[in-house]
């Protein structure tokens, strides 16, 4: 009767809990454009999905990426060549925030339509990212917020498993302790 009941207890716990949300915490992602100042004939654009403010801008910048409570939000990011007639439009690159890296964008050419450019990941609060090749970064302060936040991960990881190693010590220290007086 008493292994029912258990049965019973830890069937409806489990149930109770099956629909409950477990999402860990997502945090902003930061996109860092380099180079846009080099291509001076054309003006860059950022918006957010479902948004009517478009930013334009023509030079090296940074954005953040919101983080969602659910579905993941889309950013655009696109270029216009005015001094083409007629106002030549390139392709849409997209970005989504979902537990996304920083990310520096290097626009190595632009010519027709077509962005070409190299993507670089970068740690955050979001996730570990390992870092190669960091040297074509030209903002230093993105690259040690990087390493920063990269140790504050492995930090963390460090304490709680300190913290597991010392509850499970204590553990074994009281189960022995008892065992001994038992055996007294």
């Amino acid at each position: 009767m008493k292994q029912l009941l258990i049965l019973i207890l830890l069937f409806t716990t489990v149930n109770l809990f099956a629909d409950t949300p477990g999402k860990k915490e997502m945090y902003d992602s930061k996109i860092s454009f380099q180079n846009i100042s080099n291509r001076t004939h054309s003006t860059w654009h950022w918006q957010q999905e479902n948004s009517t403010e478009i930013i334009s801008f023509s030079y090296d910048t940074s954005f953040y990426m919101s983080a969602s409570g659910g579905a993941p939000i889309t950013y655009k990011f696109w270029s216009t060549n005015e001094y083409v007639s007629p106002t030549m439009s390139s392709d849409t690159i997209l970005f989504h925030n979902y537990y996304s890296p920083d990310y520096v964008i290097i626009i190595n050419s632009f010519g027709g339509n077509k962005i070409k450019y190299t993507q670089k990941e970068l740690s955050n609060k979001n996730t570990i990212v390992s870092n190669e090749d960091l040297d074509s970064i030209s903002n230093k302060q993105l690259v040690a917020d990087a390493k920063k936040a990269k140790r504050n991960h492995y930090l963390k990881i460090g304490l709680f498993s300190a913290a597991g190693l010392v509850a499970l010590g204590g553990v074994v220290w009281f189960f022995r302790r008892r065992k001994m007086q038992q055996s007294a």
